[in-house]
């Protein structure tokens, strides 16, 4: 049972870490793109996964734009892939929250005709 919870304890804890690296400018802008584009709760994942993909296309392009060198992430370290995870668990928390609200507005909107 002990096992069962540090999981649960490490998923949290990269949950928060992920919240933390969307709740910025340029991860608030991709989740509202990404609330705007789903029609139903089952757009989430694939909105959520998508979010976390272009943002890290965007951190690899960015430096490049302003002037840096264009580096690639490195794909095959575990940092990489834990650093994904953790935003693909913020950008599906921040993403539901905004369609929450989308939906509340639409279905209003709907209701009126």
């Amino acid at each position: 049972m002990d096992i069962i919870i540090a999981f649960f304890q490490q998923l949290w804890n990269l949950a928060q870490a992920g919240f933390s690296g969307v709740n910025q400018v340029l991860g608030l802008i991709i989740a509202l793109v990404g609330a705007l584009f789903m029609h139903g709760w089952r757009d989430l994942w694939r909105s959520a996964a998508g979010a976390a993909v272009i943002h890290v296309i965007i951190g690899a392009v960015l430096p490049m734009l302003n002037g840096g060198e264009f580096i690639l992430p490195n794909v095959v370290s575990a940092t990489f892939w834990m650093t994904l995870l953790a935003l693909f668990l913020g950008f599906s928390i921040v993403i539901a929250l905004f369609f929450f609200v989308k939906s509340l507005f639409t279905r209003r909107g709907h209701a009126a005709h």
